[in-house]
């Protein structure tokens, strides 16, 4: 079930290039191309005051010109909340007006396996439901109490719509896909499926692209015809807006940028549509004593240049059978 997908599977191998494991901020040092100034994102509505990151040494604060530019959507606060001492971390949801899911609260279609140990928080208008991976960072330098640092390393968001209301599904994940590609972020994989789907159908009944041309293109089916071979290729979302609401419906999307992973898993339940959002940070899960963002910084740079150039049309100009590529404002309703 893509509801039980992993955080982990937001680190998958990107247009054939290997998602390589990054490596975070964790050293005291700053790098001497730090900036002198503060950027935009070290002017955000909190400070990060750990002596382990700060300028030169966070995603955010890292010298050089970001590719990522500092968007502002759902997605982006989410990831301005990662990387927070567990103190600041509560403070800071605290003044956004999030509030602990009391225990009697809890539900099942937000807390799956029932654990007694996660802590879930309302919105400040109740519309959905954090839930925060708050963790030690095992590699990182001890802090001065010999303890680890506990930092915020993941979040999830849980919203829950009626069954009836599937078009409020399609402009949710829609606009997912736009505030993706506001943040530049890496298209990974867009897919869809339901129970029994037959993947040899035509219309076409299980979605599937990698990447933003390949999402362009739609998805493709190869059928017999009269004894031969016959493709077809069909809108991503004419395809989901066909098969939404059938039973067993399951939609997700993985996606990746320099620093964080991205996922979003939209599942048909008994309570109704059940969209999970994910956002992972990359680097905490790689972290060495004395790696700073100075030192890592273009090689990470390269590595997500590599996977745009990777992601380009001619991938399918030269398809026996090449589609239509859509544009891409177009297809995400932007114009």
């Amino acid at each position: 079930m893509i509801r039980k997908l992993s955080l982990s599977l937001v680190l998958l191998t990107i247009l054939s290039v290997t998602a390589v494991a990054q490596k975070a901020k964790t050293s005291t040092k700053k790098g001497s191309s730090a900036p002198a100034q503060l950027s935009p994102a070290e002017k955000m509505g909190y400070a990060r005051t750990s002596k382990y990151w700060g300028a030169g040494t966070y995603y955010c604060y890292a010298p050089g010109s970001v590719n990522n530019k500092m968007a502002t959507n759902s997605e982006s606060a989410m990831r301005d909340l990662i990387g927070l001492f567990e103190a600041d971390f509560n403070k800071e949801i605290g003044k956004q007006g999030f509030v602990e899911v009391p225990k009697k609260e809890v539900k099942k279609w937000f807390n799956e396996n029932n654990s007694k140990d996660k802590v879930f928080y309302y919105s400040a208008d109740k519309s959905y439901i954090l839930q925060p991976v708050v963790q030690e960072l095992e590699k990182s330098p001890a802090m001065e109490n010999g303890k680890l640092a506990k930092v915020s390393n993941a979040l999830m968001r849980h919203v829950l719509i009626p069954k009836e209301d599937s078009l409020k599904v399609m402009d949710a994940v829609w606009q997912y896909l736009r505030d993706l590609k506001e943040m530049k972020v890496i298209m990974a994989s867009f897919g869809s499926t339901f129970k029994n789907a037959d993947p040899k159908a035509y219309p076409i009944q299980r979605a599937g692209s990698t990447g933003w041309t390949s999402m362009r293109a739609g998805t493709f089916v190869l059928k017999m015809v009269d004894g031969k071979p016959k493709g077809y290729w069909e809108r991503n979302e004419d395809i989901v807006r066909r098969t939404i609401g059938k039973p067993g419906f399951e939609l997700k999307i993985l996606g990746q940028e320099l620093g964080y992973g991205y996922a979003l898993n939209v599942t048909l339940q008994k309570e109704g549509y059940v969209l999970d959002y994910f956002v992972n940070d990359i680097f905490f899960k790689e972290l060495e004593p004395g790696t700073t963002w100075p030192m890592e910084y273009p090689g990470k740079v390269k590595e997500y240049q590599t996977a745009i150039k990777m992601d380009n049309e001619s991938l399918y100009k030269n398809a026996p059978l090449p589609p239509v590529l859509e544009d891409l404002n177009k297809l995400l309703h932007i114009k």
